[in-house]
């Protein structure tokens, strides 16, 4: 089957998805799905509906279901992860730097360790209330550990519910890919964590959705934007990972889960979820579970 691809800048980043030939006038609401996204959930924009949100601390805002939705996600990852995925680091974040101006420096007021332990204290962080569709935050969130798997998800439904059933989703190296009967799975390479230019190795991907997570492509000084939750600083022990799930949401938020929590705890918490996972460790250390099944490079 003749594919065609198609790359656009939304998300923070490149965002290529390919399609059939004769799918290609499906392009544009794909794209616009993405942007639609971006829109309303990008801690960068401060007229979306998450900057909007993180400004009214302390008081209960109706949001929509979507909204609703991502933060009971988020809850339930929390949960799954012993703690090691959580929206509430962006304070942490935006002191080391990584804020809606991309300064990269450290702010001498506010430091992440201590962000961290008054985090600790706080309860009652997120407060949902389904049945009025409101919701309460005592701190500032940010969707980025899984939003970009959530997009994927998101064109994936236009895709199907345009009858589309072959499409490749590339959202900053969080992919998603389906093939159609007869058609050959998609081929994956895995990006080198000290190269970006070569891969170590390379998978085949049918109906599921692979997310990486390492700090080289958004690393600064001694800081990166992987936070471990318990600190509030840079997690350390894992140069990348690499996992499979079969929702990009899922994939996403594991990988970030994973990565952060260290190398081998980060393998003990794989196990006992729906993921396969290929994980290298700063001495370059590598673990894959039985069913990632990657063909690795010499």
């Amino acid at each position: 089957m003749e594919t065609v691809a198609r790359t656009e800048e939304l998300l923070g980043s490149a965002i290529e998805i390919k399609l059939p030939r004769q799918h290609s006038s499906f392009f544009p609401i794909c794209f616009e799905e993405m942007k639609r996204i971006e829109d309303a959930y990008s801690r960068f924009l401060p007229d979306s509906k998450l900057s909007k949100l993180n400004k009214t601390l302390g008081t209960w805002q109706h949001v929509s279901e979507e909204f609703i939705f991502l933060l009971s996600k988020a809850e339930e990852f929390k949960a799954k992860t012993g703690g090691n995925f959580d929206i509430t680091l962006k304070s942490a974040l935006d002191a080391m730097g990584y804020d809606k101006d991309y300064s990269f420096k450290q702010k001498p007021e506010a430091k992440p360790g201590i962000l961290a332990s008054m985090r600790g204290a706080l309860s009652g962080a997120i407060q949902i209330n389904r049945n009025e569709k409101k919701i309460l935050l005592n701190r500032e969130i940010d969707f980025g550990g899984f939003g970009k798997g959530y997009a994927s998800d998101r064109v994936a439904e236009v895709l199907e519910r345009k009858g589309v059933s072959h499409y490749y989703i590339n959202a900053g190296g969080d992919m998603l890919a389906k093939s159609a009967k007869g058609e050959k799975d998609w081929e994956i390479l895995l990006e080198h964590p000290d190269n970006p230019e070569i891969a170590i190795g390379k998978i085949n991907l049918n109906g599921k959705a692979i997310a990486g997570s390492a700090p080289n492509r958004r690393k600064w000084g001694d800081s990166h934007h992987l936070i471990n939750a318990k600190t509030g600083k840079p997690a350390q022990g894992t140069k990348a990972i690499f996992v499979i799930a079969s929702t990009g949401i899922e994939a996403d938020a594991c990988a970030t889960a994973l990565f952060t929590a260290g190398f081998e705890h980060g393998i003990s918490l794989s196990k006992k979820m729906p993921v396969e996972i290929l994980s290298i460790s700063s001495q370059n250390k590598m673990y894959q579970s039985p069913g990632f099944g990657a063909e690795l490079f010499g």
